[in-house]
């Protein structure tokens, strides 16, 4: 008998560590499914995902006084007790990775958006991508199930260390040297020499042979001329127009078959500022196809890729696209929202 239970409890174990957590949405809730298996009830079913059953039972609408069914479907609430979306385990926990499966037009951004705002450069450093491109059907990281390595029978399947986004090193611009004109300087006082006075001879006219005093010319006033702090830092990008402009001419092969205007807005990202590699949120528009962005305001342009749609809310109403807060330096634009004209 003490088998068979040991055998069962092995079984158990295999399967939950085998699975792949796939997270489930609830409008702003997280959470994950779990069926119910033999010899597990609410404390159990805690232990594994590192959560009070106090939790689970009201966030299933029962009661955790009533015993649990074999097969029984659960939702498991994700917050930030046991979901780990930063930072690194501690020394008795492991992180198991839980999944986003990508649906069609789904790009990095609003998957990021929708997981409790994870940057794409995070998203990137956890699946190990090189790329912002997505595809139908592939599961992303998106977070850790943070669980004790002795309590739960879903350690087996975690890591002890997660990737990190890189930090972007912000470069300070150069201070523009202000020349100081030198102070002019003070002539000394003139010297004042006594000389004795001469006797003229009989019958002559008096000359006056004291020295005459030479009148010295006010200096001149030199002022420096004030010097202008630039306002934002432009990024160091490989050209002004950024990294896309030949992917641009490769995918477009100079004519551009869409052009439209509209009103553009930015958002914050760490890319672009070093690598010139610029970003847009865009609607009905593929993720990872380049588009030229004009400001008619003054002329300039850069050429960005698009991430993915413009999230829904009403600070997006009436927008054209978002872009990068990078490409908005770039094309020396205040915040807020301003004319573009967009062609792909």
């Amino acid at each position: 008998m003490r088998k068979g239970l040991v055998y069962l409890f092995v079984l158990i174990t295999l399967n939950l560590s085998a699975q792949t957590l796939q997270v489930q949405q609830e409008g702003s809730k997280l959470y994950l499914n779990h069926t119910v298996a033999a010899k597990e009830n609410w404390y159990s079913i805690g232990r594994t995902y590192n959560i009070s059953p106090r939790d689970i039972a009201p966030f299933n609408n029962a009661s955790i006084d009533k015993g649990l069914s074999i097969g029984q479907k659960l939702k498991v609430p994700l917050t930030e007790v046991n979901l780990a979306q930063g930072g690194q385990p501690a020394p008795d926990e492991v992180f198991v990775p839980v999944y986003h499966t990508v649906k069609e037009k789904e790009g990095l951004y609003r998957i990021g958006q929708n997981y409790n705002k994870v940057s794409v450069d995070q998203l990137k450093a956890w699946n190990k991508l090189k790329s912002d491109e997505t595809s139908k059907g592939m599961n992303l990281v998106v977070g850790y199930l943070r669980v004790k390595r002795e309590l739960s029978s879903l350690a087996s399947g975690g890591v002890t260390k997660v990737a990190s986004q890189p930090v972007a090193k912000t470069v300070a611009p150069a201070p523009t040297p202000v020349t100081t004109a030198p102070e002019p300087k003070t002539p000394p006082p003139p010297v004042k020499t006594t000389t004795p006075p001469v006797t003229p001879p009989a019958n002559t006219t008096a000359v006056n042979t004291a020295p005459k005093k030479e009148t010295q010319p006010p200096p001149a006033k030199t002022t420096a001329e004030p010097v202008a702090a630039p306002s934002k830092p432009i990024p160091s990008a490989p050209g002004t127009e950024g990294a896309f402009a030949g992917l641009y001419t490769d995918q477009s092969k100079g004519n551009p078959s869409n052009s439209i205007t509209g009103q553009a807005a930015s958002f914050k990202s760490t890319s672009g500022w070093k690598d010139g590699k610029y970003y847009v949120l865009m609607n009905n528009v593929p993720p990872g196809t380049i588009v030229k962005i004009t400001t008619p305001a003054n002329n300039k342009h850069v050429y960005a890729k698009v991430l993915g749609e413009i999230p829904a809310g009403k600070e997006n109403e009436g927008l054209l696209v978002r872009l990068s807060n990078a490409a908005l330096a770039q094309l020396q634009m205040p915040e807020g929202k301003f004319d573009v004209q967009l062609e792909y």
